[in-house]
């Protein structure tokens, strides 16, 4: 029997919305691979995490069409999962190409990666976020993994975002972290996106190739 546990990641400060993760422990890697990404596809979430290793922290990351080194609603997840599971303050995790950074900012939790292990997205700016929320169906069908966003507060650094990826199995996301991360650092700032359907996203460039990443987050349940 597999249990896997339910985070919703990026939702709003009333602990709504958010993106949801899957969680496995497979300390005894009894999942090989390929159960692994049958589990991922038939999720119906953008990714899914196994915990591989309770004192390293470390996890293996599948999208609904392979495993990925990172992104970034399932690394903020893991961490706040692994925190509030074990009790244990932890300060990185351990992901297939080596360690990510992670920490608490009062009541969010934030990741730091390096942005050669990030997907690469495209990116389509509107002029207003009016555009951004009136796009049809058929217009995002044949969008490439492509973050489509506008500013909403240019000087405050609110944004209006959505994410579609049909192609990587992903129609539409509602938090893409890893796509906030990418877009914080080509606009060299600190940002808040709000996302998808009501998700809200921290973002911000780090030390020099890195991009850093934060959130809420809250447990929603478990399935088998």
């Amino acid at each position: 029997m597999i249990t896997m546990r339910v985070l919703h990641v990026f939702t709003n400060p009333q602990g709504k919305y958010g993106n949801p993760v899957g969680i496995i422990i497979d300390l005894r890697n009894e999942i090989n691979s390929n159960q692994r990404q049958k589990i991922a596809a038939e999720s119906g979430f953008s990714e899914v995490v196994f915990i591989n290793d309770l004192d390293t922290k470390s996890m293996s990351i599948y999208s609904p069409k392979r495993q990925i080194p990172f992104a970034g609603h399932a690394a903020v997840g893991a961490a706040y999962f692994l925190e509030q599971e074990y009790t244990t303050p932890i300060t990185q995790l351990q992901g297939i190409n080596g360690p990510i950074k992670t920490w608490k900012e009062g009541n969010l939790t934030w990741v730091q990666a390096e942005r050669a292990l990030l997907p690469s997205w495209n990116y389509e700016e509107l002029k207003n976020s009016a555009e951004v929320e009136k796009l049809s169906r058929k217009e995002t069908s044949v969008k490439t993994h492509t973050v489509v966003w506008s500013w909403i507060d240019q000087q405050k650094g609110l944004i209006r975002a959505r994410t579609f990826a049909s192609d990587w199995g992903i129609p539409e996301d509602e938090a893409n972290g890893s796509g906030s991360m990418r877009l914080a650092s080509t606009l060299k700032r600190e940002i808040t996106i709000h996302h998808g359907k009501g998700s809200v996203i921290y973002a911000r460039p780090s030390k020099p190739g890195y991009s850093e990443v934060g959130g809420l987050v809250i447990r929603i349940n478990q399935s088998v």
